[in-house]
């Protein structure tokens, strides 16, 4: 395997690598580096640009190493550690080609905007090359933002074509390589994807962008100018039907004293239902109080019945928001509620793996060795991909009752009652059981309201726990046999050690 690098116009100080049996090489122009354990290779191409220059082997390996080789590229200014050699080894074992995801998930769109506004394109470059993308039928949906600072190649054939592709279009392109990258991927192959690797908070960068880059003062807006050449093929949470406050439903539910009603906002013009199971006090106005009666004795599934199923207490045509009990309503998530119409969700801040989901509730002790084992194989023998575990988060949701949306209410409800009393993942099912496309709201702070452990200020129960506490001992078994079944390898798709959430449950 090697690892490599490049540094030119002395924009980066290397930092010496561990003592591995990997190989370290570092291209270079102008003065040699002479930090130890580096293999140095001067880059002989001619390129006045030296971030363009310095990019050369990082698109084209092939041109300096042999086919079939084991790559991997790193951005100088990060340390490679044993941890990341470690984990890389683990990569080839089940992948010729790996990028990492960019924690920002920008759109193209966000991405052109982001190039312009700091001044790294040119209003002609971006449009040019928006035409460019146009022309080749690439569509704007495709796009799958990544972060460069690290890529695992064997350099088979198809993965040599796409460093080609890539390269190409970054010479008649603009001067940062992430749309070029993507551009590559739709017209060659599309790399798997992980979550970042590299700690990027310790990096030994000398130079600031404009040492390098020929940075741009910008000349008004461009996004217009973008979005005349790109129709907008994906929907976002602010581009929803406007919804007046008097059509909105505002419901929760609380059984078994789980939480307490502790918000101090209501709008005079919002309908606020509350279900239960008569457990709670029923004289805090302006809630509306609906008792439940339905024969499920767990209380976890009892309030989740109503969460999922709204569309069998409210008329069509009806626009809810479900909001958990225990969090405090203000006037900016009513604000932006109005636009979140027919149907808008939240991303989980951890972005979770769909091992990460079940560990979170196995470690708590939340279901069983034996719940996650059966979900797992029910969603395997329904075709699920567990590569593509969105990572939802229920707290909110935004919900115009319509068919559509009932087909999606059923099959959540509809996996939920399989195996764990959870519902992250049979959420993630259902939006691909029934083919609904919500708009998301990546940043949960958008939301207009203070989510998080810290901000359930009603909440004074715990989640039932019908796993044994010590379970937890058997974390590595379960991670296997899970394999067994999705054919994910548990050093690639799990990221958290759930210490904090097992505290608080009582299980540490």
């Amino acid at each position: 395997m090697i690892f490599y690098t490049s540094i030119t116009n002395g924009y980066d100080k290397l930092s010496a690598p561990p003592k591995s049996d990997v190989k370290f090489i570092c291209f270079y122009d102008g003065v040699k580096p002479d930090t130890d354990g580096w293999e140095y290779i001067k880059i002989k191409i001619d390129e006045e640009c030296p971030v363009r220059k310095s990019y050369h082997p990082k698109h084209c390996p092939h041109l300096y190493f042999d086919a079939d080789d084991t790559t991997v590229w790193i951005d100088a200014s990060y340390t490679i550690t044993n941890e990341l050699i470690e984990y890389s080894k683990v990569i080839f074992e089940e992948y010729d080609f790996v990028l990492q995801r960019h924690p920002d998930k920008r759109t193209l769109i966000k991405e052109f905007e982001k190039l312009y506004y700091h001044g790294f394109s040119t209003r002609d470059e971006i449009l040019d090359m928006c035409k460019k993308i146009k022309q080749v039928k690439y569509p704007i949906k495709f796009y799958d933002q990544t972060i460069n600072c690290a890529i695992w190649r064997r350099l088979t054939p198809e993965v040599i074509e796409w460093g080609k592709v890539w390269r190409e279009w970054y010479d008649n392109g603009v001067n940062r390589d992430q749309v070029s990258s993507s551009i590559a991927e739709f017209l060659v192959v599309k790399a798997h994807r992980i979550d970042l690797a590299i700690d990027m908070t310790k990096s030994s960068r000398v130079k600031s962008y404009g040492d390098s880059y020929k940075l741009h003062e910008p000349t008004g807006d461009i996004v217009d100018s973008i979005r005349k050449i790109f129709p907008i093929e994906k929907r976002t949470f602010n581009t929803n039907t406007f919804t007046d406050v008097g059509d909105i439903i505002i419901y929760t539910c609380i059984t078994n004293g789980y939480d307490n009603l502790v918000s101090d906002y209501y709008h005079p013009s919002v309908r606020y239902v509350c279900f239960h199971d008569g457990t709670i006090d029923t004289s805090i106005t302006p809630w509306e109080y609906i008792k439940l009666d339905v024969d499920i004795d767990c209380p976890r599934r009892l309030s989740f019945y109503p969460k999922a199923n709204p569309h069998l207490f409210f008329p069509s045509g009806s626009k809810t928001i479900w909001v958990d009990a225990c969090y405090k309503h203000t006037p900016q998530f009513l604000r932006m509620s109005r636009t979140c119409f027919p149907f808008t969700i939240l991303r989980h801040p951890s972005r979770f793996t769909y091992y990460d989901e079940i560990l979170e509730g196995f470690m708590c002790a939340f279901f069983s060795f034996d719940d996650a084992i059966t979900l797992t194989q029910n969603l395997k023998d329904a075709g699920y991909d567990f590569k593509k575990y969105s990572s939802p988060l229920g707290t909110i949701m935004w919900r115009t009752i319509s068919p559509e949306i009932n087909k999606f209410n059923e099959s959540w409800y509809k996996w939920s009652l399989v195996g764990c009393n959870r519902d992250q993942i049979a959420f993630d099912m259902a939006l691909k059981e029934s083919d609904v496309i919500p708009s998301i709201i990546e940043n949960r702070e958008q939301s207009g309201i203070p989510l998080g452990y810290h901000n359930k200020f009603g909440r004074i129960g715990k989640h039932p726990q019908r796993g044994d506490l010590k379970q937890y001992q058997r974390k590595d078994e379960l991670l296997q046999e899970l394999k067994k079944i999705t054919g994910l390898h548990p050093k690639l798709y799990t990221k958290y050690d759930h210490e904090f959430m097992m505290t608080k449950s009582g299980v540490l």
